[in-house]
């Protein structure tokens, strides 16, 4: 196996020169670190990123928690994140929590055992015991899409209480006033607790009674959408729109209205809430609360280097969205009787 004296002696350098390309390359002159790869790449040499992690006491890796990388919005915002930590010579472990609070307990720990040197995290459970611990014990974390605006906990996010204002607000402007919400389960989603907090608001400013019959929550998947439009439409006094708290859950909702006959906008408008791309993509094309994803995983990134080089000095960012109006949602005609 060969060591950084074989580079440094093939590239006519200092092993000093070597570990500089290494671990700060932008400091190195480029002819001088073109010499340096190209002799790595000769020795076939890979650095023991473990060792040097003794001396350091960094990894230079972060772990990523995500619900579902399935949902297009959590795919978004890791590129955001991969992307800055690349620009940073940070690589970027992702995990999967399937919005269950066992695994992602269990990927911090293993994330925590592999020594990352920070973790950002879309979490089921704000207030649950891995993340007070990771506070008690000064780790360097971010909650991502989360809707802290203050406290001890660095996160980045949107108002979701407010998004879901706006996308009942949309509705109601519309014409609609039997509203129904398709949500995820708020035990394992507070952004789909704002939101939906967001939908009743909304409806009490604007005179409508808050019926406990319009609220369906389910899991975050096509399928789940795609049997609450079903179980609406079931109803003796059905909605004439639904807000889906988001996109994953609209575009199932789209597919169940039109497999029991539905006419789409005409019969049932759908918002759904993220901005993924594929939701323009569709037919009807979705009407949409827009939220920056990848930018808001880039921030996320910032954040937590920050507190990373800096300490735990918690940081909040709250990021703005839009309306997005499409097909999917069209002014309110009194059926025919």
């Amino acid at each position: 196996m060969s060591t950084i004296h074989d580079v440094a002696k093939l590239a006519g350098v200092s092993t000093a020169t070597v570990s500089r390309v290494i671990n700060s390359p932008d400091k190195v002159r480029s002819i001088t670190r073109g010499k340096v790869q190209q002799a790595m790449e000769m020795c076939r040499y890979k650095y023991n990123a473990l060792a040097r992690g003794f001396v350091t006491k960094k990894s230079n890796t972060i772990g990523l928690i995500v619900p579902n990388i399935n949902n297009p919005v959590f795919a978004e915002s890791t590129l955001g994140i991969q992307d800055y930590a690349s620009q940073h010579n940070i690589q970027v472990i992702l995990g999967n929590s399937y919005y269950q609070q066992d695994l992602e307990a269990g990927l911090i720990n293993t994330f925590l055992e592999k020594q990352v040197d920070g973790l950002i995290i879309t979490t089921a459970n704000p207030k649950g015991g891995q993340i007070k611990s990771l506070l008690d014990d000064q780790f360097p974390f971010v909650q991502l899409y989360s809707t802290i605006k203050k406290g001890p906990v660095s996160a980045v996010g949107i108002d979701n209480y407010k998004g879901g204002y706006e996308a009942t607000l949309h509705l109601v402007e519309l014409g609609h006033r039997r509203i129904g919400m398709i949500a995820g389960r708020f035990n394992v989603s507070d952004r789909s607790f704002h939101r939906w907090h967001g939908y009743k608001k909304c409806l009490r400013d604007n005179d409508i009674s808050y019926d406990s019959s319009l609220l369906l929550q389910t899991d975050y998947a096509l399928s789940g959408g795609r049997e609450c439009v079903k179980q609406f439409m079931g109803l003796k006094k059905r909605p004439s729109a639904i807000f889906c708290s988001n996109d994953y859950l609209a575009l199932g909702a789209i597919k169940g209205a039109r497999e029991i006959g539905l006419v789409l906008p005409q019969d049932l408008s759908i918002i759904g809430f993220d901005g993924i791309q594929i939701a323009s993509y569709v037919t009807p094309s979705l009407t949409t609360i827009q939220q920056p994803a990848y930018e808001m995983g880039k921030i996320g990134a910032d954040v937590l280097f920050q507190q990373m080089a800096d300490g735990n000095k918690p940081v909040q960012k709250m990021l703005d969205f839009k309306l997005i109006t499409r097909e999917s949602t069209v002014q309110y005609k009194v059926p025919n009787k």
